[in-house]
Parts: C-alpha cells; sequence; structure tokens
C-alpha cells in the first residue's frame, strides 16, 4: 500500500525537476541567441569568393565573433561599406593561408566588404547583423515521416486484433453446448 505523502512527495518532485530542466533548457536557448561564433573561409578550394558571403549574406546575431580563415593566397578584406556606429576596420594587408582576422559584430546593419586584388573578378562579400535570423522552413516540415517498420507492425497489429476479435465473436455467437451424451 502507498503512503499518500509518498505520492505526493514524487509528484512534487517530478514537478520541481521538469520546471527546473525547462528553464535551463531556456536559459541555454537565450544565452545562443545572444551571440556566438561564425567562420568565413577566404579563397574556399582557391576560389575568388567568401564563403558565405559573396553568394549569400552571412546573417549573424550581435555579439557574434566572425573569424575570416584564408585558404588560399593573396587576399584582403577591405571594407566598403557599414553601419555609422561600427568600427570595422578589416584587414587590408594581403595574407596567404593560414591568416585568420577576427570581428566581433555588435551593430545592426550591412557590412559589405571586398578583396582587393580581386575585386574586378567578382570577390565581395556581406554581413548582415540582424535582429533574428531568418530561416527556411524544410519543404516537408508538415508532413510527418513513418518509418517501413512501423508501418509493417501497425498492419501486424491491426491484423491480430481483428482476427482475435473474429475469433471470440465465432465463438460467442455459435459456440455451442459442450456437453457430451453419455453411451
Amino acid at each position: 500500500m502507498t503512503d499518500g505523502n509518498a505520492d505526493l512527495s514524487r509528484r512534487a518532485f517530478l514537478t520541481t525537476a521538469a520546471g527546473t530542466a525547462a528553464a535551463a533548457g531556456a536559459a541555454g536557448n537565450a544565452t545562443a541567441q545572444e551571440g556566438g561564433s561564425k567562420e568565413v573561409i577566404v579563397g574556399p578550394d582557391g576560389s575568388l569568393a567568401y564563403s558565405p558571403g559573396t553568394d549569400e549574406p552571412l546573417q549573424v546575431l550581435p555579439g557574434t565573433t566572425v573569424t575570416f580563415t584564408w585558404e588560399s593566397d593573396n587576399h584582403n578584406i577591405v571594407v566598403d561599406s557599414q553601419p555609422d556606429d561600427a568600427g570595422w576596420e578589416g584587414n587590408e594587408t594581403i595574407e596567404n593561408t593560414g591568416f585568420s582576422h577576427e570581428h566581433t559584430f555588435e551593430t545592426l546593419g550591412t557590412y559589405e566588404y571586398y578583396c582587393q586584388p580581386h575585386q574586378s573578378a567578382g570577390m565581395v562579400g556581406t554581413v548582415e547583423v540582424v535582429e533574428e535570423i531568418e530561416t527556411e522552413a524544410p519543404a516537408n516540415a508538415n508532413v510527418p515521416q513513418v518509418p517501413d517498420s512501423a508501418k509493417t507492425l501497425g498492419v501486424a497489429t491491426t491484423f491480430a486484433m481483428v482476427a482475435t476479435l473474429g475469433l471470440a465473436f465465432f465463438l460467442m455467437k455459435y459456440g455451442g453446448d459442450y456437453e457430451f451424451e453419455e453411451e
């Protein structure tokens, strides 16, 4: 027999544990949203591009530190435009593979930059500091995917239930008197 107080204390424990876990999860998400770090590859695979940045802007939240890492030679970062209150100076010295440059973006707005030796070849980039990062929903976001093994198990379970109910109905409807006549 269980004691009513034992149930109450278990219930209180589970409620407290769930509340603590939820609070810890929310605090972890809030910390992750305030900043973080990102990486931009300068000249990936020997190309004349910033990745990300050239083909599509890199979106970051205020307080995000972006590390620019050189993967090919003879590149730099010249700041073309930035918000009025920002103070990013880029890295105008020509650098080679293995060099890296970091900057923490604090001011909301668009930062445009280019590689001076390769600007005419299209080596330009953009960083957008935004309040909220835009993400696209996956194409199948609203359609749940059920594994084939679960479908097979569901069909087998349904068949077993129907067979059991059918047998029970048959035995109840046509089940006879099982008394045997004595000879």
